[in-house]
């Protein structure tokens, strides 16, 4: 969808490309006033730029050095971001060179979905750098534009036909693509130093193992937010709750009964270790008694089971037998699995 000039956004994104993950810019299609559309990315003129981590964007940012961007309707906006909003979303990470994986693999939604992505962007990429060689290379081919349209399935007799199709194109033309990718970045900056593979599965799936601790036992789970709500993993007021990150694991791999099924990126936890389903140390939440970190997650946990107990009014100082009798009442929607 194309952005009027009051709302044309620029957002980052990073591009692996080659064995490196690099930050950049991407203005999504916007019209100016005169009515014209454009797109584009953060370049010099000749080249897109790509650094290593958020500090070195923001330093490039409030250089004021001119850019492709300058003159967007938003670059205001950007000049005032600070690195961590520069950090980009599990949505707007592009990994080229993920590409042939995911083509052998089995055509999941969460995969075809990863796949038509980056082979969009890199159809972005040839426009905005008015590449004829990449336009036709993936816009005018037809495997690559049905992927991209979101309109094929590529489930049944007929959607493997077509899957095992892309895969021989993709084996055919994607080392050419990614050449041409390469030949229109800039890398900037020391990429030895680059954090921007840190991000967990768990940044990109848009949730988090966590630890409760009661007086009697201690479980761990999984929280997320969905459209501004905490939900966990469970159902129907109840919450799978498991003594073992490799027991929690095995129940996200397989388990479809429950409300974090409805993440996008849910699937990619299925090839995360079992080690990824250890909670950090800040997401250890101590239920024994009472605290303000705690407080939030115990309003959650009974909205989430919909308790008759209001635990809205929990405010310091905190009744610890006002607290007690609720983390008791909430751990009767506590479902320990195997």
């Amino acid at each position: 969808m194309t952005s009027s000039t009051a709302e044309a956004t620029i957002v980052p994104i990073t591009l692996t490309v080659g064995g490196r993950i690099g930050l950049t810019l991407w203005a999504p299609p916007w019209e100016d006033e005169d009515g014209e559309e454009w797109q584009g990315f953060l370049g010099d003129g000749a080249k897109i730029l790509l650094f290593p981590n958020t500090r070195e964007l923001g330093e490039f940012i409030a250089s004021g050095e001119e850019n492709d961007l300058s003159d967007h309707p938003a670059w205001g906006r950007v000049m005032k971001l600070t690195p961590d909003e520069l950090r980009p979303s599990g949505d707007d990470a592009y990994d080229i060179d993920q590409v042939y994986d995911w083509a052998s693999g089995e055509p999941d939604p969460v995969h075809v979905s990863a796949l038509g992505n980056v082979v969009d962007m890199v159809e972005k990429i040839a426009e905005c750098c008015d590449d004829g060689a990449l336009r036709r290379l993936v816009g005018s081919t037809p495997e690559y534009a049905e992927l991209v349209s979101d309109e094929v399935s590529y489930q049944g007799k007929e959607g493997r036909k077509r899957w095992n199709e892309l895969g021989d194109v993709i084996a055919d033309t994607w080392e050419r693509a990614i050449s041409r990718v390469e030949s229109w970045l800039t890398w900037r900056g020391d990429f030895s130093e680059s954090d921007l593979d840190t991000e967990t599965v768990w940044d990109r799936v848009g949730a988090e193992p966590i630890e409760l601790v009661l007086p009697d036992a201690t479980y761990l789970t999984v929280r997320a937010e969905i459209d501004d709500e905490a939900v966990f993993l469970g159902e129907d007021g109840e919450i799978a709750v498991f003594t073992e990150p490799a027991d929690l694991a095995r129940y996200c791999r397989k388990a479809k009964e429950h409300e974090l099924i409805k993440l996008e990126r849910w699937a990619e936890l299925a090839e995360a270790d079992d080690d990824a389903f250890e909670p950090l140390l800040d997401a250890s939440y101590d239920l024994t008694a009472p605290s303000t970190k705690s407080a939030e997650l115990v309003r959650e946990l009974a909205a989430f089971c919909d308790l008759e107990a209001d635990a809205e009014d929990l405010e310091d100082p905190i009744d610890p037998e006002r607290w007690t009798a609720l983390v008791a009442e909430i751990e009767t929607c506590l479902q320990p699995k195997d």
